[in-house]
């Protein structure tokens, strides 16, 4: 049998969309797609600020994830933190740009779409996806370099906000694939995720991997519910990446928590959860987009060991050398304090399910897919808050 780790996927034509591009997750999908060779689309509200922060990294300066958001998005999956990347008002609507319902991908099945149906109107004119259409189209296209191995590809930047349709198209020019997040900014998806979806089918998209939460059955009224159920009615090819709560929520999200008060404090009660590295939901992203036989297949992603939030802080006090503290607090407090430190009601509403998920215990679960699907084991707890350590220092 071949190993999964010393045989890399066999490229594909055509090139991926990678949504969301900025934010933390995005970023890591970035950087596994070049790894495995693949031709990469970042597609971001702000191309230039990912443009700076390449120059950042490629001089060695460190970039933390706390500019232009509150960082808490990072924990939820579907959500990007540390940006607005892709990111919309919370009805998904944009300046200037018709809302209507664009035409149905031929290939796909004439259901009724589950969220509430766009208003009448034709979408806005796209751009071509040829080189150089962004840059008519007051979009500039860039080539910048990731944060991947010397000799690695480069990815090419693209403007994208799911609330502007004109950049839609040129976004999509020349890739055959898209990985999908639900920006942390949106909450109503029959405007955005769901009409992008459309449109991705009708430029010939023949794979979109979509990421959602673990505990999205248990959570019918998320956005991520009703996309699931959209790709799933439909006969788009789809791959749902399941990951449970990631880790670099304690980077983002809670890290001044963890840094300034020394406190973890989240209403998770006793529950443990399989946290999840998000670096390894990127491997594993790359890995179903570049090979063949994960069409229609939803995959939960979670850690191979569950720990309690006080078993979390105690590892964190061992690694960091100081004292840190499991407050388990309750729901309203927690919002009340997501709140003052800048999230968005959307934020606020998906990390409140996460932890209602956490308390029922449907994220106690470990597994071993990441370690299938890659053929590497999941990294531990321990070691990525080894990795990420000056991150609470």
């Amino acid at each position: 049998m071949t190993d999964a780790r010393t045989a890399p996927a066999p490229r594909r034509p055509g090139g991926v969309l990678v949504t969301g591009a900025s934010g933390t997750i995005g970023r890591a999908v970035v950087d596994a797609l070049l790894e495995a060779g693949e031709s990469v689309v970042a597609g971001m509200r702000d191309p230039r600020a990912w443009i700076a922060d390449g120059a950042r990294r490629a001089s060695g300066v460190s970039v933390r994830s706390e500019a232009g958001g509150s960082g808490f998005g990072a924990g939820v999956p579907g959500g990007g933190a540390g940006s607005r990347a892709g990111g919309a008002r919370a009805d998904g609507a944009g300046p200037g740009r018709p809302l209507g319902k664009p035409l149905r991908a031929p290939n796909q099945k004439p259901l009724q779409n589950p969220t509430r149906k766009p208003g009448a109107g034709a979408a806005a004119a796209a751009p071509s996806g040829r080189a150089g259409a962004l840059a008519a189209a007051g979009h500039p296209a860039h080539t910048v370099s990731a944060a991947s191995p010397a000799g690695a590809s480069a990815a090419t930047v693209r403007a994208f906000d799911f609330a502007d349709r004109g950049t839609w198209s040129s976004a999509l020019g020349g890739v055959d694939r898209v990985f999908l997040m639900l920006p942390p900014t949106i909450g109503e998806v029959g405007r955005t995720l769901i009409p992008f979806i459309d449109t991705a089918m009708e430029n010939g998209v023949r794979q979109i991997v979509f990421l959602s939460p673990q505990g999205v059955p248990l959570q019918a009224r998320s956005p991520q519910h009703d996309v699931e159920r959209y790709l799933k009615r439909t006969r788009a090819p789809y791959t749902v990446l399941r990951p449970n709560v990631l880790l670099q929520s304690l980077s983002t999200g809670f890290r001044d928590d963890i840094r300034r008060r020394r406190e973890l404090a989240v209403p998770a009660a006793a529950a443990r959860v399989a946290f999840v590295d998000g670096r390894d939901v990127a491997r594993v992203a790359a890995r179903v987009l570049g090979e063949p036989g994960h069409l229609r297949k939803t995959y939960a992603l979670s850690g191979e060991q569950a720990l309690g939030y006080a078993q979390l802080a105690s590892l964190l006090t061992e690694v960091l050398d100081r004292p840190i503290r499991y407050s388990a607090t309750n729901e309203p407090d927690f919002e009340r304090r997501m709140a003052e430190q800048g999230a968005t009601p959307n934020e606020i509403a998906r990390q409140s399910a996460v932890f209602r998920a956490v308390r029922l215990r449907a994220l106690s679960l470990p597994n071993r897919n990441i370690r299938r699907l890659t053929g590497l084991p999941a990294t531990t707890v321990r070691r990525f808050i080894e990795d990420h350590r000056d991150s609470w220092l």
